[in-house]
């Protein structure tokens, strides 16, 4: 089966895929079975309840039960079922819902209002633009309400990556010497960049959303810090995508092997090409 050989090509000590990784290894040892089957079972064991903004339960079926014509988002919205292929991608979809579900499912809810909207070439308005750019590349990055911590979020929206990733990093999240200092922690969101990140390339930006929390926030446990983001991170998507002007702009963009942590030789020279670490936009 495919599916299972690029699988084993995940890189399960990346730091990045923490927050996903009892998913991952409860995967490693199920049989070859359809993975919308598979997530079912997993979810049903693990009394994991996945419901949309309206209140439906939500289960993984087979893409093949999608009818041909209907949009993805509005069979999820009307039916409560995701349709899944045996991908990585959709692997990663699946490892989002389980992670951020009220995030997943506000994005549905504000897909749905606007999926008869039609104002760009592309057939969808800049707000369901903004909403795929998040779900697909998107990261979240929490920063607390201290000094240290704001002063990091606002160097990420200046583009001062020596005063945002560089100057700071001890006061970034590091897995393998947790810290009391900890001000600020990346978790990925986007599901397209989860599979991007299996052959990690130093260019691969992602797009930021930037979450101001209380300092303790950094002393919980991994669950603790999940359940919370995924409630806040929720309540700002709602308001951040019923503004008339929402943009996929509003998004700061990160290279995300510059997260402090992330990636392995992260030294002077590697934060110094231009490159990657531009001053501004394109």
């Amino acid at each position: 089966m495919r599916f299972v050989q690029d699988f084993a090509a995940i890189d399960l000590s990346a730091a990045w895929l923490a927050p996903f990784l009892p998913m991952h290894l409860s995967f490693a040892d199920a049989g070859k079975t359809p993975l919308a089957t598979w997530l079912n079972d997993y979810f049903n064991k693990q009394k994991l309840g996945l419901y949309s903004t309206l209140g439906k339960s939500l289960s993984f079926t087979d893409q093949s039960d999608l009818p041909h014509g209907v949009a993805y988002e509005r069979y999820i919205g009307e039916t409560g079922k995701i349709p899944t292929r045996d991908n990585l991608h959709d692997w990663f979809g699946a490892n989002i819902w389980v992670v951020f579900p009220k995030c997943k499912a506000m994005l549905n809810h504000h897909h749905l209002k606007h999926l008869d909207d039609g104002d760009t070439d592309n057939g969808r308005n800049r707000v369901r633009d903004a909403i795929t750019v998040f779900d697909e590349n998107g990261i979240i990055v929490a920063v607390s309400d201290e000094k240290v911590g704001q002063a990091i979020g606002a160097a990420l929206g200046r583009f001062d990556w020596q005063n945002s990733l560089v100057a700071p990093r001890a006061f970034w999240h590091n897995p393998s010497e947790l810290s009391d200092q900890t001000h600020a922690q990346a978790f990925i969101f986007g599901h397209a960049l989860l599979e991007q990140l299996i052959t990690p390339r130093k260019n691969l930006c992602a797009h930021a959303l930037i979450v101001t929390v209380r300092a303790e926030f950094f002393e919980h446990s991994l669950s603790a810090q999940l359940a919370y983001l995924d409630e806040l991170v929720a309540d700002k998507l709602d308001i951040w995508l019923s503004h008339p002007a929402t943009t996929p702009r509003d998004l700061q963009p990160l290279p995300v092997l510059g997260v402090p942590y992330f990636w392995q030789g992260q030294d002077d020279v590697f934060y110094q090409d231009k490159s990657v670490f531009r001053e501004g936009r394109r």
